[in-house]
């Protein structure tokens, strides 16, 4: 497809899927979809807690066998992986696009009855703001509204930001104008503020579009949109997004890290090809990807995956993936629960991580409940 033509609305998730099975088809043989309805129905009942014992009552094998990791990809076929990494590489040759809207944004952005505060570099607030503003809903009943620019009917990845307030909801909905009808997703905004959240990669169509934000003691601050499944999102510190406001950044505030600067240091090796067992600029494996990252503050781990999760450092770990934070590293096990670690990652907050990924060929950062079997987390003190 050559780069100014436009793709349909359907988007590339959907032709992803077609392209798996049609592979699948020709490498394995009749693929049904009675199997694919087999994950779906058991992926949301197995225990989830990183405890073996737990995890054994009501982990199903067939299940396993049918779902395709993307982490480590086990069991995946050379033309499965070829059918993803095509896809990928179309998307890849559409011209680069995104657009922030922020809350200042008179024509982008609406908020009837919310109150706009000006975040004083960060005092009294746990991360923050989007160009130095953002909205409480407080008692206003009415959503929040984001009009967002749709230049091709196109797969587009929404982000948002606001600063982490701990009065804030723990379930504010965003409704994403997608080519399907409206879309919600629901986010902690009392964790994981001060940077770009990924809400989800969506099909949508060209032309003004809205991201709304429901009142209910949600935080309005910013959103962005970016053409593509597997992007990064807009750069931080003091990029001239498209609306012309500048992009604060937690290093303002203070001087020690946080789970934020970790997810940014991860975010910086997105693209790069994956390759087992290498560690360079240019070609890295999951091990090296979380290597390199937590390198940057103060740590210094190993190529392999168990000796990871041996490593202590003074970490915390986290068993239950609920508890889960921006920057901590994340363990799977995806040939079950007696098998040995398989692929590492660095959660990046609303239930995705950065990872280098055999699966994508790359590394990207994409939703964690398609990557099997997940262990435990931990979270390394930063210097």
């Amino acid at each position: 497809m050559a780069p100014t033509q436009e793709r349909t609305w359907e988007g590339g998730l959907v032709r992803r899927l077609i392209l798996i099975v049609s592979a699948s088809f020709v490498a394995l043989g009749t693929v049904t979809i009675t199997a694919l309805s087999a994950v779906a129905d058991t992926s949301t009942t197995r225990d989830t807690s990183g405890d073996a014992s737990q995890n054994t009552s009501t982990y199903d094998v067939e299940a396993q066998a049918a779902f395709l990791s993307q982490g480590s990809a086990p069991g995946a076929t050379s033309a499965q992986l070829a059918a993803v990494r095509a896809d990928v590489a179309e998307e890849e040759r559409l011209p680069d696009y995104s657009q922030v809207v922020d809350n200042s944004n008179e024509r982008r952005f609406s908020a009837r009855g919310w109150q706009t505060l000006r975040d004083r570099l960060g005092v009294g607030y746990a991360q923050v703001s989007h160009g130095g503003t953002f909205a409480i809903s407080g008692s206003a009943t009415a959503p929040a509204r984001f009009r967002v620019r749709i230049p091709t009917s196109n797969d587009y990845t929404v982000y948002g930001w606001w600063p982490a307030l701990s009065h804030s909801t723990e379930a504010a909905r965003f409704g994403i104008d997608t080519a399907s009808g409206r879309r919600w997703t629901s986010v902690d905004q009392t964790t994981d503020g001060g940077d770009w959240i990924k809400l989800g990669t969506y099909a949508m169509r060209k032309g003004e579009r809205t991201i709304q934000l429901s009142a209910g003691g949600s935080v309005a601050d910013a959103v962005a949109v970016v053409r593509g499944d597997v992007t990064a999102p807009p750069a931080v510190g003091g990029i001239e997004a498209s609306s012309g406001d500048a992009t604060y950044s937690t290093a303002s505030v203070s001087d020690a890290p946080n789970g934020s600067d970790v997810v940014r240091v991860a975010r910086r090796w997105m693209y790069t090809p994956y390759a087992w067992g290498t560690c360079t600029t240019y070609l890295m494996s999951c091990t090296c990807e979380t290597k390199k990252t937590y390198r940057r503050f103060g740590h210094r781990l190993s190529m392999i995956e168990a000796r990871q999760w041996r490593y202590d450092g003074g970490s915390k770990k986290i068993r239950n993936r609920d508890r889960l934070r921006r920057g901590d590293e994340v363990f799977f096990k995806e040939y079950g629960p007696y098998s040995g670690i398989t692929h590492v990652a660095v959660y990046s907050g609303n239930g995705y991580v950065v990872h280098a990924s055999v699966y994508y060929g790359k590394v990207v950062e994409s939703e964690m409940k398609w990557i099997d079997g997940y262990f435990a987390g931990k979270r390394y003190p930063l210097y």
